[in-house]
């Protein structure tokens, strides 16, 4: 699906950003929220999201709750020094019927 994909944004533009270790899961939820007229959307694992970030703003993150508690701890931990109030969506990737 869109491997490689990146967004080129000048620095104040607000960026929407999906995190996950799946590029699959995080491009179709990425392509879920672009449908919906959102602004820009980016994908990111949780080690390379302040380098996908940039000098952009965050408006939102969604984080895969199924995330290694580590690295759920760390993620939630630096975003809330970077935003206390910046809203984080947690998704999951089971499939209910």
């Amino acid at each position: 699906m869109f491997q490689g994909w990146t967004v080129a944004m000048s620095g104040s533009e607000r960026l929407i950003m999906v995190i996950d270790q799946s590029d699959e899961r995080a491009d179709g939820l990425r392509e879920l929220i672009e449908f919906m007229d959102a602004p820009d959307v980016c994908t990111a694992t949780p080690g390379n999201w302040r380098v996908r970030m940039g000098t952009n703003r965050l408006a939102a993150i969604f984080v895969n709750e199924e995330l290694p508690s580590a690295d759920m701890s760390g993620l939630l931990n630096n975003i809330g020094e970077l935003d206390p109030n910046l809203p984080i969506v947690l998704f999951s990737s089971e499939h209910h019927a």
